[in-house]
């Protein structure tokens, strides 16, 4: 009778905190009314803010691989046009460029088709020669009347500038890489100039059709759009960020955010009732929300009542059912695809999603705040799936879905929905967080019959996706595998060229930046293989990185410099402290410190002449054992760096508790110095670090008006290539001698 009591108690309970929550749900619902006009801006803001990183990652990434090849020959001395022909055409497949080029001062430009131009009335030839690398606008190709953009970058010998490498970029190819589809196919972008020239137009079929300039169609679709153009003129001018309201049939929203690429502006346009169907659309899932709370009340209060059969049940399907999330087990998943990839004739695609850094929620907000957000993407994804389709949860946050699907299309059409519903959830009221779900997809072709073989496909797919950090997901295809085996072969090398001696020590001289004399430098590790060839650092230091063989490479480093610190020195060279990286690796093994300290007895330099630097980023993974190493290594004399300060999640309330010497202040910290917040910022850090007498160096400097700013707001060292490049010993020796 007592057990029958407790249990009407309970139920009575459950249903007195059900009548609570729809009270408190209601009062919710009114209230999100309110909020959801900020949620517009918000949601423009953000998909602005990805689209230009995506075309920022897209140009700049392409401008450096020039650079980086033209820099690589260069350093191979004078060479005739054939045999530049020749390496170019040879590395030519690895690049998204449509062709290779090069041409002397006499603008005469011969290709790795084997066609000639004459480019020497173009701009970019022009600058190039001057020794500038540069984008230029939109062209007509004079080999085929395609519209491009080209990259050019200057060859030199002997520090003459000997002609300009060329390289055309398809606008086709551009477009295709904004074109994704965002606002469910409803948004579009363009790229114009400051002066609202097109520089890329849409594809979209409700965008302005063979748009010439901004103003000029917005003033032609509509007389209402008037003040909208003026509206619009005032933010490029301004350079700033911000959206106007203007029509073309319908109204619609345009967001402009300045793209930091030559004078660029990025035009994000999304219709206003779109974006008013999607806040109804949240209010209604708010009430949907209500009504699942209501049900699942209401079966607590029967599995209440049932509780010993509940207990039997579960002990049934244990292996089959999740205990966190109430789904399905990774088991039950791969029993169910092997079943109905069997039965159904629908084109079958295999999903794996987890989240980006789910270690932060449960660091953040604790780990019983992480299980809730696990279950509610497991509702997310369940609610997502179609009749017959299936989502599972197999370990941490890492979920599965089988889909079928008429075209690819709809699949990562509804993967992109997932991803916006997943990032509805608010973990804190005071704490802006966002969760980034990634996806990997592997669509099953015929003769797919191996379960484990299709989940593997969708994990490589998912990696890469999550090592790009730009996008939502990545689609499984036979070059993902390619790729991954080059990456094996390389990782396989690295352990090779270690022992043949074939990593050397570059070094990036620093400056007093009121004396303009040497105060230092930065050591790095290079790679030049047996034939001479310079493997980019961004290809094996990752790899390095993720096998933890960048420990061996930190310590080859550290040797070196020490050795050649103490060989200066006794040659009576005025040597200046030396920096060198040390990598969040290093965390998982203490001990190193004593191997390091060892090093440096045994070179005999004195320990004022090799500081150490570590990312920012590190301090947030093992915070203790981080504070604990940088206590001891600042305890036995070693000056320590901040390296990329600015980059991290909690810069400023680390700093209190870590005896850090110099904060590198971040490229991009530097790259917004004219901008009116970046430029409060920078001043707020040079204050803060004064208060803290902590000195500051500012990385990635590279021209005369950003080394004025820095000087004027107190900044004590200039690292970058307006005074010089990573460079090898030999010419760091002379730097010194001068």
């Amino acid at each position: 009778m007592k057990r029958k009591r407790d249990s009407i108690f309970k139920v009575g309970y459950v249903i007195g905190l059900l009548m609570v929550s729809v009270v408190a749900f209601a009062w919710y619902s009114h209230q999100l009314k309110d909020e959801l006009r900020g949620l517009v801006r918000n949601t423009l803001k953000e998909v602005s803010s990805q689209n230009v990183l995506v075309m920022q990652k897209e140009i700049e990434g392409d401008l450096a691989a020039l650079d980086e090849i033209a820099e690589r020959i260069s350093d191979m001395g004078e060479m005739e046009e054939e045999e530049i022909l020749d390496i170019l055409r040879q590395i030519e497949e690895r690049y998204s460029f449509k062709r290779f080029g090069f041409c002397r001062a006499d603008g005469i430009l011969h290709t790795t088709v084997d066609e000639m131009a004459d480019v020497s009335e173009r701009e970019y030839f022009k600058a190039s020669m001057r020794g500038e690398s540069c984008i230029s606008d939109p062209l007509i190709d004079l080999m085929d009347g395609e519209e491009i953009i080209v990259f050019s970058a200057p060859i030199k010998y002997d520090g003459e500038v000997i002609g300009v490498l060329c390289a055309p970029y398809r606008m086709d190819s551009l477009k295709d890489v904004m074109e994704v589809s965002s606002f469910e196919g409803e948004g579009y972008t363009y790229v114009i100039e400051r002066d609202g020239d097109k520089i890329m137009d849409s594809t979209h079929p409700t965008s302005f059709q063979n748009m010439t300039n901004i103003f000029k169609s917005m003033t032609e679709a509509d007389e209402r759009n008037y003040q909208s153009v003026e509206d619009l003129k005032l933010l490029l001018e301004n350079g700033e960020t911000g959206y106007v309201i203007f029509y073309n049939k319908v109204g619609k929203y345009m967001y402009s955010t300045p793209l930091g690429i030559k004078d660029w502006f990025l035009i994000d346009v999304v219709p206003v009732d779109f974006m008013e169907n999607t806040s109804n659309y949240i209010i209604h899932r708010t009430y949907l929300m209500c009504g699942i709370l209501a049900v699942v009340c209401a079966v607590i209060a029967f599995v209440i009542l049932q509780e010993e059969r509940r207990k039997k049940q579960r002990m049934q399907n244990l292996l089959y059912v999740d205990e966190l999330t109430g789904g399905n087990t990774l088991a039950r998943f791969k029993i169910e695809v092997e079943r109905r990839t069997q039965v159904h004739y629908k084109n079958i695609a295999i999903i794996m999603m987890d989240l980006d850094d789910f270690k932060l929620v449960n660091d953040l907000f604790g780990y019983e705040e992480g299980n809730k957000v696990l279950r509610f993407i497991y509702r997310t994804l369940q609610e997502s799936c179609r009749e017959e389709e299936f989502v599972a949860r197999s370990t941490a946050d890492r979920f599965y879905l089988l889909l079928f699907y008429e075209e690819e299309k709809e699949i990562r059409q509804r993967i992109l929905k997932m991803a916006e519903n997943i990032q509805q959830l608010r973990l804190s009221e005071t704490l802006e967080y966002l969760l980034h779900p990634v996806f990997g997809i592997h669509y099953v072709q015929n003769g797919d019959d191996n379960i484990e073989d299709m989940l593997d496909c969708a994990s490589l797919a998912h990696n890469l996706a999550k090592q790009a950090r730009n996008g939502i997901y990545k689609v499984y295809t036979d070059e993902i595998k390619e790729k991954e085996l080059q990456k094996k072969q390389l990782s396989d090398q690295i352990e090779y060229a270690y022992h043949n001696h074939e990593f050397v020590v570059y070094y990036q001289p620093k400056y007093d930046s009121k004396t303009q004399k040497l105060a230092g430098a930065e050591a790095l590790v290079r790679w030049r293989r047996s034939d001479g060839q310079m493997v980019s650092p961004g290809l094996f230091v990752p790899l390095a990185e993720e096998s933890g063989f960048v420990c061996k490479l930190d310590e080859y480093v550290f040797r070196e410099v020490c050795i050649a610190q103490k060989r200066w020195l006794d040659r009576g060279l005025g040597i200046v402290p030396v920096s060198v990286n040390l990598s969040r690796r290093h965390l998982d093994n203490p001990d190193f410190i004593d191997e390091y300290k060892a090093i440096l007895d045994e070179s005999g330099v004195p320990i004022e002449y090799i500081q150490l630097e570590i990312t920012e980023s590190a301090m947030f993974e093992k915070k203790d054992e981080f504070v604990q190493i940088m206590e001891k290594l600042h305890d036995l004399g070693f000056m320590i760096l901040m390296d990329d300060f600015g980059t991290g999640y909690s810069s400023l309330m680390m700093l209190k508790s870590i005896p850090i010497d110099v904060m590198k202040l971040d490229k991009s910290f530097v790259d917004d110095y004219d901008d009116e917040r970046g430029e409060r910022i920078i001043r707020c850090v040079m204050r803060m670090a004064q208060d803290l007498s902590i000195a500051i160096t500012a990385e990635g400097v590279e021209t005369e008006d950003q080394y004025k700013f820095l000087t004027s707001v107190g900044c004590d060292m200039i690292q970058g290539y307006y005074f010089a490049r990573p460079m090898p010993e030999e010419e760091y020796e002379l730097r010194m001698r001068a």
